[in-house]
Parts: C-alpha cells; structure tokens; sequence
C-alpha cells in the first residue's frame, strides 16, 4: 500500500472490502482486471484474476474519449463513430506525466478515469456494490513519487475508490512470478528486465538482487508504427490528401483503422493481411463515395518497411543503449515482454540478437495487452494481503525495532558459562576425593584454577555460538513473517539458500566486530590473573570473586571453623593464620578429603546460585558487548531483511 503521506489512499478494511479491480490506463489502450482479495486464504486457494469485458468480449479499450456537445462521453472504438467526430474531436495520446491537475491533460485524464470506471461497474452487473471493492493503479515505471501523488490525487477526483499506486514493470514482474509455468521466476534476481512497447514510448526497467531498478524509456512507442503506415499509404492515395483537407476532425478515424491495420498484420504475422476502408462508410459525401484505403500486406512486408523507414533501427539503438549506457556489466538473463505492441514480430528477434537471450528466455503473455492490468490486480491483493509491504522502509523499521538478539545470546552464554564452570568445579571436587594419592586443598585450588581457567579461555567461542543461534532463532520468527508475506507476491516462495539459514549463509555479515568483543570478553575472564591466585579474586572479573567465594565458604569453616577438625590437624599453640596455611598444604588422606566432599556437597545449590550470579553480574554489566551485539544485529538483520524483499524483485517499490 501507499505511504501515509498519500491521504487520497483508501485503507483496506478486511470487514468491507472483498475485491480489487486493477486498471492500465494506457497511453494507446486501456484494460482492467478483478479478483477477490481472499483475506484469510492459503495463496493457493486464491481466485484467478479475470479480465473486465467491455462488451462483445473486448477485454481492450483504445485509449481515447469523445465529448459530445451535450456533455456524453464515449470511449474506445465508439468515440470513433463518423457521426460522433462530426460533433467533437476524439482525443487519443492525453496520457501524460502529471504536472498540474488544474491543467487541460490533466483534466481531459481525469474525466477518462471517471467514464472508465463507470463503464466497469456497467459491464460487470451487481458484482460490485459502492463499498466493497478497492481499486489500483499503474504508471510507468519512470515517474517519481510527486507524479505519482498527482495521479492518485487524480484518480480521486475522478471518483475512483482508489487504495494504491504500483509501477507497470512491478504489475509485470509480479505477474510473471505468480505464473509457475513461466519459468522466470528463477531468474529474476539474477538480472532481468522489462520490455514495456507503449504507444508513445518504449520503456525498459531492469531488476538485479541488491540494485534499485533501472527505468529509462525511448521516443520510439508503437504509434510510429501506423504513422509510417498511413504516411506510406497517403502518399499513393490522392483522396485521403481530399479527405483531410475535407473532413479535417475525421482524420483521427483514419488513423484509428490504420492502428487496427497495424495489430491485424502483426496478430498473425504468417498469412498475407487484407483491409479496405471505405469512405462511404464514414462520410455520407457522393465526392468519396468511391474513395479508399488499402491495407494490404504480405508476411514480412511490414517489417520491411519499418527496417526501411528506420524505425527499426531505433528500437534496435534504444536497447543497445540501454544495455551499454544505464545498465552497464550488468548480466541480462530473461527478458518480459508487455504492452500490446510487444506482438511485433521484429521485438523478439531484436531481444535475442541485442541481449543475447535465447528465446526461451523471452516471456510474454498470451495476450500482452492484459499483462499489466491483469498484474496490477494480482499487486493490489498481495499488498492488502500482506498488510501493506510496499512501504518498505516502515517494514524493515518494525522488524528491526521488534527484534531482539541480545537478550537471548546473553542469557544463553551466561547459562553456558555457568553450566561448564559448576561442571567443572564439580569435577574437580569429586576427583579430588578419589584420587590415589594423599593431596591439599592448595592441590584442590590449583586443580580447580587450572581447569576454570581452560574454560573462561573458551567463552569466545562459547560466545559465537551463543550469538549464532540466538541470532538464528530471532531470524527463524522474521523468515516465518516475510515468507508468509512473500507468498503473497511470489508462487516460488522465498529461497535464502537452507531451510534453516546459518549464519554464514545470511546476506553481508561482518562478524568481525563481534568476534572482537568475543576476544576481549574472553581475556577479562582470563587476563586478571587466574592462573596465579583464584582465592585472591581475578581482577574486575565477578566470576573470579565467585570462584575465591567458593574456595573460601566451605574450605574456611572446615579449616577455621571446626575446632575438633583444627586439633585433629594441628597444634594449639600456633595461630589461626598459621593453622589456615598449614591445612591448605597439609596432603589428606581420603577421609579428610571425604569430608572436604560433603562440605561442599552440602553447600552445592548455594554454590550453583552463587556462581550462576556471579557470571550474569560478569557478562551483563559489560555494556560495550551490549551495545555491539545490539547495533551489529539490528544492522545485520536490517540487511537480512532487505536480502529476503530483493528475492521477490519488485515485491515493493
């Protein structure tokens, strides 16, 4: 959906709405597509898109209008009628950029939306009431946000219940992805571009993963085409020269048949085309009644004639430029054609020989005249259904705000670090009861130091993997998101590679920083002096304070504080200090170990407390690692975020 900025935007509301109707306001011709929105379906359980039939199964309007004096309008073929052009001029190629609403395009485009959309809600009977649908868009894909708020402004005004904005090459790519059988899909984030054959215009956009779109278009439209046509046949028939100088407001009716011509030649470019337009069929005038236009063409001739003229040369040119001159290295892997003129036959042999794509990589619609409508519908039901994606930038901003690694990884690296440091002292404790040989308590210590001291010098690795699989499980909840929302736009769902990415499979990670803050974490733990004296503490280490706490609980009561155990083991006469480092060096025998066992054994969950303390206090008040792994995630999952959108191409703007 739009921005909030766009305040003619309609919100969704799932209690109302159950269809969007998408339109191609073409600059030659105009057609439109429905489909219910299918809020709470599986993807693949939507309706398919349909096609707006106009009427005798037209699903295409030219893009012209005819005001009668009277204020009546008429669209398409009929705004073409001999009697009608005799009354008011038919107005074809008013498509515009927007400027101005106030300005005559602007509101001869406006009075056009307005007729089109009454025209759709006559031919489609009951299916749509005043309140439950929403309708779409499209624009080429060149216009900036100023012109495209203008154009929805427009359409407001013009009446239309309008929700949203898409670009033509979005309307296309989007199409082709929900398109299983076209085997672009697979290709699109490698490098491919639109092939958009207006009637003014020719317009490419190319899409790569991890580079914005490309748009450029070219004064080379497909309206050329028939005034090549008209200008070569005017020039062998003196009564067309008679006629417009006759008939000056009629003239437009000969360029429309001479359109028609155009797409009759190219509709089956195999067999020889026959048309002839009597003059007497427009006008009631004995001076034309023997007058007429021949359109007649063998297989090829067309083209010819366009190669001769030039024109072809200038496409040909268009799409070199575009290649050598806005897209630079960058791969081209399939190509998709739309616009009805992309039926040219010449198109495809250019795409092939300029692009180097062979032809199973060209895609187009069976009918690409409906391609875009057709996409801007299936658009419009993928943004409602995904709650509006094509604000981008609002989507990564919730991701990221809601997302959190740092509180898992620390939870679990202090877990982690407790759970092997209580193993560890554990183990030390019970060896030291059953070991062979008569040893102290300062054999104890040091057994003990040694041992912590191997695990505090892995809490960096311990670190990056806590990191990692915290970092894995926040990024498990954003793939569920973005691929339920992905489904939505994309049959092929979302590919990052794995089912379950790891860490070195995710987009633009640098881990250098945090590797870093590992490091320095593992050197507090270590660097203060462990190895030298666990009893006095390690320096600003909380772990080492817990560890001499440990040491210096139960062995203190056992030396001190036991007075039959003093006298077992020494004099009276010495001191307690004496006492104290005497027992500490003193070797025991299993007994005394034995006992050394149970004081701690009875103090263990005291222990387990203390030390799980002791690590939290260590890891959580160093706020440096706290705000590296914060901004380093947030950073990380920011680009994650962005890598899984570019998998879709043009899934938003």
């Amino acid at each position: 959906m739009q921005d909030k900025k766009y305040n003619w935007a309609i919100v969704p509301d799932k209690n109302r709405h159950e269809y969007v109707i998408g339109i191609d306001f073409g600059h030659g011709e105009t057609s439109a597509a429905f489909c219910p929105i299918g809020w709470d379906l599986a993807p693949g359980d939507l309706e398919a898109v349909k096609d707006v039939d106009f009427g005798a199964n037209r699903k295409v309007l030219p893009t012209a209008i005819n005001i009668q004096p009277n204020g009546q309008a008429f669209l398409g073929e009929a705004a073409f009628s001999s009697e009608r052009l005799r009354k008011a001029t038919v107005e074809v190629l008013f498509k515009k950029k927007p400027e101005n609403i106030d300005g005559e395009k602007e509101q001869l485009m406006i009075r056009y939306m307005h007729e089109v959309y009454a025209l759709i809600r006559e031919k489609t009977g009951a299916l749509f009431s005043d309140e439950n649908h929403l309708l779409y868009i499209a624009t080429p894909s060149g216009w900036d946000e100023k012109a495209k708020n203008l154009y929805g402004q427009m359409a407001a005004k013009a009446g239309l219940p309008i929700a949203g904005i898409t670009s033509e090459s979005r309307a296309a790519f989007i199409k082709a992805q929900l398109d299983t059988s076209s085997g672009l899909p697979q290709y699109i984030s490698q490098g491919a571009i639109v092939f958009d054959m207006g009637s003014s215009t020719l317009d490419f956009t190319y899409l790569q993963s991890g580079n914005a779109p490309i748009d450029y278009g070219y004064d080379c439209g497909a309206s050329q085409v028939e005034k090549i046509m008209y200008a070569e046949i005017r020039e062998k028939n003196k009564d067309i020269i008679a006629f417009e100088t006759q008939y000056p407001k009629l003239v437009a009716k000969l360029l429309y048949e001479t359109r028609c011509a155009k797409e009759g030649v190219y509709f089956d470019p195999d067999i020889r085309y026959k048309k002839t337009v009597n003059f007497e069929d427009i006008v009631d005038d004995e001076d034309f009644e023997d007058s007429k236009m021949k359109f007649v063409f063998q297989p090829g001739e067309l083209n010819h004639m366009l190669e001769e003229k030039g024109y072809i040369s200038e496409v040909r040119q268009a799409m070199l430029d575009f290649k050598d001159y806005h897209i630079g290295g960058y791969p081209i892997k399939a190509a998709f054609l739309t616009g009805g003129a992309s039926r040219m036959g010449f198109i495809q042999a250019l795409i092939e020989d300029c692009w180097g794509l062979p032809q199973d990589l060209i895609y187009r619609d069976q009918d690409p005249s409906l391609t875009i409508s057709r996409g801007v519908a299936e658009v419009a039901r993928s943004d409602f259904r995904s709650g509006g994606v094509g604000n981008t930038k609002q989507l990564l901003n919730d991701i990221v705000t809601e997302s959190d690694v740092y509180t898992p990884f620390v939870n679990s690296l202090c877990d982690k670090l407790s759970e092997e440091i209580i193993g560890t002292v554990g183990a030390c404790v019970t060896n030291f009861r059953d070991n062979e040989t008569d040893v102290s308590i300062n054999d104890l210590q040091a057994y003990i130091e040694e041992n912590i001291s191997e695990d505090l010098n892995q809490v960096g690795d311990w670190a990056m993997e806590c990191y990692k699989e915290a970092f894995e499980n926040q990024t498990k909840e954003i793939r569920d998101r973005l691929d339920k929302i992905i489904s939505n736009y994309s049959r092929q769902g979302i590919r990052m590679g794995n089912v379950q990415v790891s860490i070195s499979s995710l987009p633009n990670i640098d881990m250098s920083v945090i590797a870093e803050q590992m490091r320095q974490l593992s050197s507090n733990f270590t660097d203060g002096g462990i190895v030298n004296g666990l009893v006095t503490g390690i320096a600003g280490a909380a772990v080492g304070g817990a560890i001499a706490m440990l040491l210096g609980g139960p062995l203190a009561w056992l030396i001190g504080g036991g007075a039959i155990l003093a006298n077992w083991f020494f004099g009276e006469e010495k001191t307690e200090e004496q006492k104290r480092q005497e027992a500490l060096a003193k070797d025991l025998d299993h007994d005394q170990r034995q006992q050394v066992f149970d004081e701690f054994n009875n103090s263990w969950e005291d222990i387990c407390n203390k030390i799980q303390k002791a690590v939290e206090q260590s890891i959580c008040s160093n706020y440096t690692l706290q705000r590296t792994i914060q901004s380093q995630s947030k950073a990380t999952i920011e680009s994650y975020v962005k890598e899984c959108i570019e998998q879709t191409r043009l899934m938003v703007e």
